[in-house]
């Protein structure tokens, strides 16, 4: 059974891990298309790495960040 410093390095870690993901995701759509403050609040607000990761990889296609964000839920 994991100590309670193992249970929080990991949950900081898996932390860590969303947040680049939100910043990378961030960090193409403002390049390829620009982001209002509420489409980057959404985004900050979405913790499941899946799709993330799937919105990050439909930057490289999208026509719109409507496309992309429509991922997100």
């Amino acid at each position: 059974m994991p100590s309670l410093a193992e249970k929080l390095i990991k949950q900081g870690k898996q932390e860590g891990e969303i947040k680049g993901k939100q910043d990378l995701l961030l960090r193409l759509l403002r390049r390829k298309f620009g982001l209002s403050s509420s489409d980057e609040k959404m985004i900050r607000s979405v913790t499941d790495e899946s799709k993330l990761d799937a919105a990050a990889e439909a930057v490289l296609d999208a026509k719109s960040k409507d496309e992309v964000l429509e991922i997100l839920g």
